[in-house]
């Protein structure tokens, strides 16, 4: 490892020679592993800020996003997730890595991954959107796959069906770093490892395509998107993707002991925290201090030990995140609810949401049917359904008619 005296550098090293640990020095493939993972994250993307690198962070354990406010642009999961969930219909790498996204949250065995692929190579095909429950309906109609692992395959997805997101930002945000992403609000951790599964998938496939991309990748809460698998016979597409990606990659994980071992074996560089070095079985090396990091070089067989730096805030600490300004709905989805309330007399809101939600976002489509309802276009009023009680279901006023004929031509 060289020595920086600029800026960019993690602390001062415990030996003789180097008066600093650079960030630059430590190589394109970088682990950090311990309970202090998090803060060891911490300082990398501070470091990686005051040289002026442009680092791209999926804050998936949310250990990074309080202590960089000002650093970083910050967003919610939500803010992206519709475009990691759109497909790009003239790639189908894009929905093979999706369909390992999913296999790698869910744990998904082969069969599995195969009825995914298929179903997603036929959403591709439509440019559609790889949501569960998109999905849900898909898998049905795949052709060659029946019986026990489709519908094994089906009541998995079905536990995903509402996971929440909204039309607020572009991958090109991210692309361009300098952004965080927390997934800090998912509602539980099936959902915040699909969603952080689903981002990298999207940046692999942008990698590819896009001009522009960030200087750096750093994922937190490794161990959970990469799990030591129960499944030796896993393909894990998304992971060798990954590490084989152009790009320098940061990983970290406070849980070693769970993180997948061709991880492991594929980072030259590892950043232990004290206890996670003092615990190792190699007892060949003196133990590190409690609040020393240590670094480990597979490259040159260099082992470091070094007191991280003090971090400057910029702003007060912040642990909220922005979810972004929501894109207003398209036409399109204005026509089909529209469409859905002329056809039918009993139409509610949980009815056209659970009708449309095939084709388009669950939140989408609450939204805007309660944007239609709330500016005059659908009034709610008491039905008759055949010879039951009254309900309260939408009937489409005269300016939602002249809407829907303004659309429709």
């Amino acid at each position: 490892m060289t020595a920086n005296t600029g800026p960019g550098w993690l602390g001062y090293p415990l030996g003789r020679g180097e008066s600093r640990v650079s960030i630059g020095g430590l190589g394109d493939r970088v682990l950090l592993l311990g309970r202090q993972a998090g803060a060891i994250s911490t300082l990398f993307a501070y470091a990686g800020a005051e040289s002026g690198a442009r680092l791209a962070i999926l804050d998936v354990d949310g250990s990074v996003s309080p202590e960089v406010h000002g650093y970083f642009r910050a967003f919610d999961y939500r803010s992206m997730l519709y475009e990691a969930y759109h497909l790009e219909g003239d790639d189908a790498m894009h929905g093979q890595l999706v369909a390992s996204a999913y296999a790698a949250a869910m744990d998904l065995a082969p069969e599995e991954e195969s009825v995914l692929s298929a179903a997603l190579q036929k959403l591709s095909e439509q440019n559609d959107l790889a949501t569960p429950s998109a999905l849900y309906d898909a898998v049905c109609a795949v052709e060659g796959f029946r019986g026990f692992y489709v519908d094994k395959l089906k009541g998995r997805i079905g536990s995903l069906r509402h996971l929440d997101t909204t039309h607020a930002e572009g991958f090109d945000v991210l692309m361009r770093g300098g952004c965080l992403v927390s997934f800090r609000s998912a509602p539980y951790p099936l959902a915040c490892e699909l969603a952080a599964d689903l981002y990298i998938a999207k940046v692999l496939h942008l990698l590819n395509s896009s001009s522009v991309r960030p200087d750096a990748l750093l994922v937190t809460g490794a161990h959970r998107l990469f799990k030591d698998l129960t499944r030796f016979q896993h393909s894990g597409r998304l992971l060798s993707q990954l590490l084989d990606a152009p790009i320098p990659l940061i990983l970290s994980s406070r849980t070693p002991a769970l993180l997948n071992d061709r991880v492991m074996e594929s980072m030259a560089v590892r950043v232990y925290s004290s206890e996670a070095w003092n615990s190792r079985r190699d007892v060949r090396w003196p133990p590190a201090l409690s609040s020393a990091y240590t670094a480990c070089d597979d490259r040159s067989g260099a082992i470091i030990g070094f007191v991280p730096r003090f971090i400057r805030a910029r702003a007060p600490r912040e642990e909220s995140v922005l979810l972004g300004t929501p894109v207003r709905a398209s036409s399109e989805l204005t026509l089909a609810i529209l469409g859905e309330v002329s056809k039918f007399d009993a139409a509610n809101r949980q009815s056209v949401v659970s009708y449309l939600a095939p084709q388009f976002l669950a939140v989408d489509i609450g939204a805007e049917v309660d944007r239609l309802h709330s500016e005059g276009y659908l009034v709610m009023e008491p039905k008759q359904d055949g010879n039951g009680p009254k309900i309260l279901a939408y009937t489409m006023t005269e300016a939602g008619r002249k809407l829907l004929e303004e659309l429709s031509s």
